[in-house]
């Protein structure tokens, strides 16, 4: 009965838990909490042609901002792998923040990104993956960085 009890409280915190990550070097907002596909800690495995579910909840904007621009990078040893966020996933006010915009400064606000199919090739080796989101002249309203594997679907 007690490993029953265990696996019913473990197994639903561990599909909940966070991501660890980092602040970008731009000093730009970060989130109180990242979630990504059911990664936990350092472990996160993406995989391609796979759904993305991520999710950074309570940053914090500096500025205000009637648009907002999600960008990602993927990189290997530094160097950029080429991934690139379809166009329609990049307006960050039609299906990112939640509320959309525009942003206020001094506002929290929650950012989703959910891709039904993950276009990455599937390389198989760790990456640093760098999420930031730009508003109005190119200001940075909150940025995060994670590593991942990504694997092959």
């Amino acid at each position: 009965m007690f490993k029953l009890f265990l696996f019913v409280v473990l197994v639903p915190a561990l599909v909940l838990a966070n991501v660890n990550f980092r602040p970008c070097p731009n000093r730009a907002p970060t989130p109180s909490r990242l979630r990504v596909n059911d990664c936990f800690g350092d472990k996160c495995v993406l995989v391609a042609r796979k759904p993305l579910n991520a999710q950074a909840s309570g940053i914090t904007s500096r500025y205000d901002s009637a648009t907002a621009t999600t960008r990602i990078i993927a990189r290997f040893l530094g160097k950029d792998v080429g991934y690139r966020i379809r166009p329609e996933l990049s307006n960050a006010c039609n299906g990112g923040i939640e509320g959309g915009c525009p942003v206020v400064a001094g506002n929290t606000y929650d950012f989703v990104l959910i891709d039904e199919v993950l276009e990455v090739p599937a390389i198989n080796i760790p990456v640093e993956i760098e999420v930031s989101v730009t508003g109005d002249g190119g200001v940075v309203l909150g940025c995060v960085r994670f590593n991942a594997r990504i694997a092959r679907g």
